[in-house]
């Protein structure tokens, strides 16, 4: 087993702490003051629903139902592959969703409807590096 594979256990429990700390960001409510949305963190075969709102995240879901389909875009990866970009200190193609997202590597799917994604790019970026504090 690899060492990055067993450094988090990506549930709903590390999600919420997650949650939490981005949700007391002292940044996001400024950079993420217009950032309204629904979207997917998706872990290997688990969807994570976030909605946020004014750059705060209002509630999380797991899995998703016929009512939750609405989201606006998804991040999906594996969980080895969260698991390094939330390492303090991630290796080379795991520090950024643009590095892991790039089409020779393909470590993380961004799908679903671009716009609100790259309208809110500056506060997904930083909400997401968040989750090298957890």
């Amino acid at each position: 087993m690899s060492r990055y594979q067993n450094r988090k256990n990506f549930d709903l429990e590390w999600i919420e702490r997650w949650a939490r700390r981005v949700n007391e960001d002292r940044r996001l409510p400024v950079i993420g003051r217009f950032f309204t949305s629904r979207f997917v963190i998706g872990v290997d075969e688990t969807d994570y629903l976030v909605e946020v709102r004014g750059g705060k995240i209002q509630r999380i879901a797991e899995g998703l139902t016929p009512n939750d389909m609405g989201f606006e875009f998804a991040l999906r990866a594996a969980s080895s592959a969260w698991a390094k970009f939330s390492m303090a200190v991630p290796p080379p193609l795991f520090h950024d969703i643009w590095a892991m997202a790039h089409p020779l590597h393909r470590n993380l799917v961004i799908a679903g409807d671009q716009k609100p994604f790259w309208q809110n790019l500056r506060a997904l970026t930083h909400m997401l590096s968040l989750m090298r504090a957890i």
